[in-house]
């Protein structure tokens, strides 16, 4: 009985709080919506070319991986840490002429890979890591900033 005294409280505690609330209708809408579809259109169609980019990236690697002697490990296993540098290396040289950046690419192998991009970077040649670097410092001038002559 005590009990369901308790569950019938609850319960009218709950009714009076809705009851309690005002709605407010103070919603205005805008005047003009043509800014708001031009803005809508402009990123989408950034954002459509920036997906057909990065899609046209994952299919390379794709390909690359499967024409590769390392087809045999497959995408889904884990590959092991030793055998990542080479993988790496025969990956990034057969994809040197292509349009993409070595920054997208490096990103795009270790996503395909299911490796951590720190992971991948430790272990990868030390030719890669300098391609790396002096691509974000052009594209970022953080160790011109600095002021440093020589990384490795």
């Amino acid at each position: 009985m005590k009990q369901k005294k308790l569950i019938e409280d609850e319960v009218t505690e709950e009714v009076s709080s809705t009851e309690e609330y005002v709605y407010e209708d103070d919603f205005t809408p805008p005047d003009s919506t043509d800014r708001d579809q031009q803005y809508l259109k402009a990123s989408t169609a950034a954002e459509d070319e920036n997906y057909v980019h990065l899609a046209a990236l994952n299919d390379l690697v794709y390909e690359v991986f499967h024409k590769s002697r390392w087809s045999a490990l497959g995408p889904n296993k884990k590959i092991p840490k030793d055998l990542i540098p080479f993988v790496f290396q025969d990956l990034l040289e057969a994809m040197e002429q292509k349009e993409f950046t070595i920054v997208e690419k490096f990103v795009s192998i270790c996503d395909f890979m299911n490796v951590a991009y720190l992971k991948a970077y430790e272990l990868i040649h030390m030719k890669y890591k300098e391609l790396i670097v002096n691509e974000m410092d052009q594209k970022f001038g953080i160790v011109s900033k600095k002021k440093i002559k020589k990384i490795f």
